[in-house]
C-alpha cells in the first residue's frame, strides 16, 4: 500500500494536479510599449510591441504592417517575427524575420534579418558602422513614446 501512495504522490506532482501555484508567466518582453522611428534613412513611423504582435505604422497613414512575435528572448535580446498583414509600401519586407537588439534607456536599436540565424546588432545607438561611419544595413533606431 506504502508503494501505492507513494505512486499515486509523485503522479500527482509530475500532472501538477493537487498545485496550488499557477504555472510561471513568461516574462514580458523587454520592448513591450510604443517606440518613435529616429532613423537613419526610412520615412518617419511609430513601432508598437505588444499582445504577441508587432506593428509598423507610417506616420502619415500611407503604410502598415503587423508582424506576429513567434519568439523572444530578453537574456539574448532577440525575436522571430511573421509577417501577418499589411498594406501600403510595409517596412519592414518579407515573410519572417530575426532581429536582435539593444535597449539603452529611452532609446532602442533593432538589427533584422530574413536569414535563418540571428543577426549580430552592430553598432547599438547609432546605426553606424565604427569604423567609416556607414549605415549598418537594416538598423533602425527608435525613442520610447509616453
Amino acid at each position: 500500500m506504502r508503494i501505492c501512495g507513494l505512486l499515486a504522490l509523485l503522479l500527482a506532482v509530475l500532472t501538477g494536479c493537487g498545485a496550488s501555484d499557477p504555472a510561471p508567466q513568461p516574462a514580458a518582453f523587454d520592448l513591450d510599449g510604443a517606440w518613435l522611428y529616429l532613423g537613419p534613412s526610412d520615412v518617419p513611423h511609430t513601432l508598437t510591441v505588444g499582445k504577441g504582435a508587432m506593428v509598423y505604422t507610417d506616420v502619415d497613414g500611407h503604410w502598415s504592417s503587423t508582424w506576429t512575435i513567434k519568439t523572444y528572448d530578453n537574456a539574448a535580446r532577440h525575436f522571430r517575427l511573421v509577417f501577418d498583414s499589411g498594406s501600403g509600401a510595409y517596412l519592414p519586407a518579407g515573410t519572417s524575420l530575426r532581429g536582435a537588439y539593444d535597449v539603452s534607456g529611452a532609446l532602442l536599436t533593432v538589427q533584422v534579418t530574413s536569414a535563418m540565424t540571428y543577426p549580430e546588432l552592430l553598432s547599438p545607438g547609432t546605426c553606424t558602422d565604427a569604423v567609416d561611419g556607414t549605415p549598418v544595413p537594416e538598423c533602425r533606431l527608435y525613442i520610447k513614446k509616453n
